[in-house]
């Protein structure tokens, strides 16, 4: 029996207008929105959430765009589409942990025309956020730190792997980061992080170790300045909350 998320391809390749939807990354997300306006249960940023970031995104115009978690791709497909299409260096880097979540992804990015511009790339955040920095960052001096990071995978996950970013200098001032389900199912630690004072987080540091590694501290003198945003889910039933934070500076130190 296939996956739920296996289910979701098979409805776009067995779509009778699949090849005039193929393609064109705005009429396959509307294909899946409707599918899973059908279909609930399944973790999704939807276009309510999707518009909101997308907003965000446009003001900066963004060329380096990473996120952690890719499910079955379509934060990845949202957000990629908004890359310039005459730079071939811009480029959107998705860190899935579920080899089937991720082979599931490359196809629905495929479809949507963009795998061009996408690659995902499989295991734990930590570690690829590692082999990222070394092998991509350092090794081409057209990029410094990320312009763009949306965090979606596990809650718990949230406060770690960005102290794994900040430690790897992945952030830098105007750096975007939008994090996603912060009120259901909730991320308390990652909003009182990004809320608090430099010097809040220099006493975190010290206090809490960070269970990727001792050389993941993170660096207490990035200014965040973050708000969050209500939005109502699509059918009614209940809200979630966006964490947007942008980088605003570094403190001496």
């Amino acid at each position: 029996m296939p996956s739920k998320e296996q289910k979701i391809l098979d409805y776009l390749f067995k779509l009778p207008n699949k090849e005039q939807i193929r393609g064109n990354p705005e009429k396959v997300l509307e294909a899946i929105d409707e599918f899973i306006r059908k279909n609930t249960h399944y973790m999704n940023v939807g276009p309510k959430k999707g518009k909101i970031a997308i907003d965000e995104i446009r003001k900066i115009k963004p060329k380096l765009m990473i996120e952690l978690g890719c499910y079955f791709g379509y934060s990845a497909v949202l957000f990629a589409k908004e890359l310039p299409e005459n730079d071939p260096n811009a480029k959107y880097f998705s860190f899935e942990l579920n080899p089937d979540f991720a082979n599931i992804a490359r196809q629905f990015v495929d479809f949507a025309g963009l795998s061009h511009k996408v690659e995902i790339i499989v295991g734990p955040a930590a570690k690829s956020l590692v082999n990222f920095e070394a092998s991509i960052l350092k090794k081409d001096l057209r990029y410094t730190a990320v312009d763009f990071a949306f965090i979606d995978h596990w809650k718990d996950r949230y406060v770690p792997d960005l102290r794994v970013l900040e430690s790897l200098n992945l952030l830098a001032p105007g750096t975007l980061i939008i994090a996603d389900n912060i009120y259901r199912p909730g991320a308390p630690d990652y909003l009182k992080y990004v809320t608090s004072s430099p010097e809040e987080r220099r006493e975190f540091h010290y206090k809490v170790p960070n269970d990727n590694g001792k050389e993941f501290l993170g660096r207490w003198n990035i200014l965040y300045d973050t708000k969050t945003v209500r939005v109502d889910d699509e059918v009614g039933s209940g809200y979630d909350e966006l964490a947007i934070t942008k980088v605003v500076d570094y403190l001496d130190g």
